[in-house]
């Protein structure tokens, strides 16, 4: 039994690889990045100075999410412009919409500025902001709000490509498809994000130092996630890089270019 699971899950894995043209060395690579990733941060943990370059406020994972973050923008009004004439123009304005909604967090990030020209937090912000910094998301219970909806997006980037390969097997995938169905290979990526969160919100509330601050390679791994997926769809919406009728998995029709 166990083992036929294993065959099927490993064939549908082939499938949507076969899907958005991806080579296995790719796919492996994608699939499995995130993993190293977090072994790695777990094995920095005994070695204090090298976990705190890591995962400290300004270390390698947050500069990392920041860059990621950066790549997103054009990506996605890229994007946005080639839905919005090819269709279907929702998800244009959808795309459009993240666009916006990315360059907001890119600026809160960076507090505005303040964490690379390192100007003074005002005075009405320095008793209501949780790290006494210039930004919006720690205010209040901001922060909480910002990780629900960040939670929410990773669960259901994992939840669809099960769907694409469980309920919607027969269909073609559609140009929306590419640009809302996540290749399954990039479930890990995700997956961390939503398991981080779905931990702390039901087990951890008021974790200690080293957990808190894994959150940035949980987050490092959404955002790899998200830059990954925008790049395939960007292969495959704007550059037309999708699987011929002789290419396409069995039980799927090709879809036009």
């Amino acid at each position: 039994m166990a083992k036929r699971l294993w065959q099927a899950v490993v064939a549908r894995l082939g499938d949507d690889s076969a899907e958005w043209c991806l080579s296995r060395r790719t796919s492996i690579l994608l699939f499995f990045l995130p993993f190293a990733v977090a072994v790695a941060a777990l094995a920095a943990i005994p070695f204090r100075g090298a976990f705190r370059v890591l995962a400290n406020e300004d270390g390698l994972a947050e500069w990392g999410q920041f860059v990621f973050l950066l790549v997103l923008i054009p990506v996605y009004a890229r994007l946005s412009v080639a839905l919005w004439r090819q269709g279907p123009r929702p998800v244009g304005l959808l795309y459009g919409f993240a666009a916006l909604a990315v360059m907001f967090v890119v600026g809160e990030e960076i507090s505005w500025g303040q964490r690379i020209f390192g100007w003074l937090t005002p005075d009405q912000l320095v008793d209501l902001n949780n790290q006494g910094e210039t930004n919006v998301h720690n205010i209040g219970t901001l922060l909480k709000v910002f990780n629900l909806v960040v939670m929410g997006i990773a669960l259901v980037a994992v939840v669809l490509p099960m769907l694409r390969w469980t309920l919607w097997r027969d269909r073609a995938r559609s140009v929306a498809g590419y640009a809302l169905v996540p290749p399954a290979v990039l479930i890990p990526a995700f997956g961390m994000e939503f398991s981080y969160r779905a931990i702390r919100l039901l087990v951890l509330p008021t974790p200690r130092y080293t957990i808190t601050k894994l959150s940035e390679i949980a987050e490092l791994s959404f955002y790899f996630g998200l830059v990954a997926f925008g790049l395939l769809a960007w292969r495959a919406i704007v550059d037309g890089r999708r699987p011929s009728a002789q290419d396409v998995p069995t039980g799927s029709q090709p879809t036009r270019r």
